[in-house]
């Protein structure tokens, strides 16, 4: 029941959004300020971690939030430098964060997508080779893989019990 919670509460909060830049392209962010100072601290120490590794021109973390039980949730964090982030993982809502975009997304709620101009529109303003692929195609172009850091946040009644490396670069 919490998790449902979270989300519709997620839905409510991402309907009151205004205009503020981020280090990828101007567009319209949610006006979202993240509280919970276990979360910051855990985001910021995945920020600081990506800079152990080469630099990814125009890179955003996801956020995956995922529910274990009713007591149990973790968010699953790694970088993306593709508009395929975006087209299959469907974002619940966009944030910035130590000037970084992040993209809070979950697999509980799939009756959302991204509006196709907005993709575009990002594709064509930062993924330049992306945007050639989808006017060539005339679709969106396949993922691009590689290695990512990506880590596993567990938390239990609210509060962080462990970290987990799913895969480093």
């Amino acid at each position: 029941m919490k998790y449902k919670l979270f989300i519709f509460s997620l839905l409510l909060l991402s309907c009151n959004s205004g205009k503020q830049s981020t280090n990828l392209i101007d567009i319209s962010l949610d006006t979202w300020i993240l509280e919970n100072q276990e979360v910051k601290s855990l985001l910021s120490d995945y920020i600081h971690a990506l800079k152990k590794y080469p630099s990814r021109e125009k890179s955003f973390i996801v956020m995956d939030y995922r529910v274990i039980n009713d007591s149990t949730f973790s968010f699953i964090l790694w970088e993306s430098v593709d508009i395929c982030s975006f087209i299959y993982l469907a974002p619940l809502t966009i944030f910035q964060f130590e000037n970084r975009l992040i993209c809070l997304k979950t697999n509980q709620l799939n009756i959302f997508r991204i509006n196709d101009d907005f993709l575009i529109e990002f594709m064509k303003k930062n993924y330049p080779d992306q945007y050639m692929y989808y006017l060539k195609f005339g679709n969106y172009p396949p993922p691009i893989t590689g290695g990512w850091l990506e880590w596993e946040l567990f938390f239990q009644n609210d509060h962080f019990i462990c970290k987990k490396v799913l895969h480093t670069p």
